[in-house]
């Protein structure tokens, strides 16, 4: 049955304030005591629901989803509000699936090496960050600001981050060579300007899109905060972000069964099944 109009209007003043931290952070010290945690999955509210009600969503990768119950999470959700539920334990059963750990990182941030020297995931870290990042990005699915979005917003997003990134190395060569073309005391104060404003933005999106992408991997498989707490994905994505791409690869990529890829949308070699 479908929730009355009066409960329904009663929910946005109770609702309207709370974030998806709610979600996702609360449950971690409880989960991890109670043994194996379980994959979450991101659920997109179809509208707004009171808490503890029931419905059918479909999740998995585009062409080949399945659909599963889902129970509101207490206090409600609004319509369009992002929020996780445990992926049952027989979703995909009998079908190969990409094993990632749960309630912990798979390794350290500085473990570079643990998928060894030459790994793909690891030079595409250090030499073209902002790629890798937008190959984890189109494996788990998130848009190119790293967040949650519809199969439409999220199915191009390693093109997205690719054509940004050329983009800016284009306008950073072009004023490069505007620069080199002149004088140091004929340079026009222009130049210095537009390539101060370019770094800026390109700085900022890199940060904030690493720092959510980090947000959200860390939700879905539970992993709690080690240090600076509430702000630890932001100061991991600003003090060393090659350090935290190739961490998010190697946990998300099970390396020991599937081949990397340098040259791939999602880093991982083409027969790698999706990460629901």
């Amino acid at each position: 049955c479908k929730p009355t109009d009066g409960h329904i209007t009663s929910l946005h003043s109770q609702i309207s304030t709370m974030s998806e931290v709610d979600y996702k952070e609360a449950p971690f010290s409880s989960e991890a005591s109670s043994g194996e945690i379980p994959v979450k999955v991101h659920i997109i509210a179809p509208s707004t629901l009171p808490e503890g009600y029931v419905f059918e969503a479909e999740v998995g990768i585009p062409g080949n989803k399945k659909t599963i119950s889902v129970e509101v999470p207490p206090g409600g959700v609004v319509e369009g509000q992002v929020f996780l539920v445990p992926l049952p334990a027989d979703f995909g059963a009998g079908e190969p699936q990409v094993k990632v750990p749960t309630g912990r990182w798979k390794d350290g941030t500085f473990d570079f090496c643990n998928a060894g020297p030459f790994h793909p995931s690891l030079w595409c870290a250090l030499c073209f960050t902002q790629v890798g990042m937008g190959q984890i990005m189109q494996r788990m699915r998130l848009n190119w600001l790293g967040d949650i979005g519809h199969d439409s917003a999220t199915k191009n997003t390693y093109k997205v981050v690719l054509a940004l990134v050329l983009s800016y190395t284009a306008y950073s060569i072009a004023l490069e060579i505007m620069e080199g073309s002149r004088n140091y005391q004929n340079i026009p104060a222009y130049i210095p300007v537009l390539k101060f404003i370019g770094a800026m933005l390109f700085t900022i999106w890199s940060v904030y899109a690493l720092m959510k992408t980090r947000e959200n991997i860390r939700a879905k498989y539970s992993i709690p905060e080690e240090s600076c707490k509430g702000y630890e994905d932001l100061v991991c994505s600003m003090c060393c972000s090659c350090c935290v791409v190739a961490q998010m690869a190697r946990h998300t990529g099970e390396y020991e069964t599937y081949k990397g890829s340098c040259c791939s949308a999602t880093g991982m070699a083409g027969h790698t099944p999706s990460i629901v």
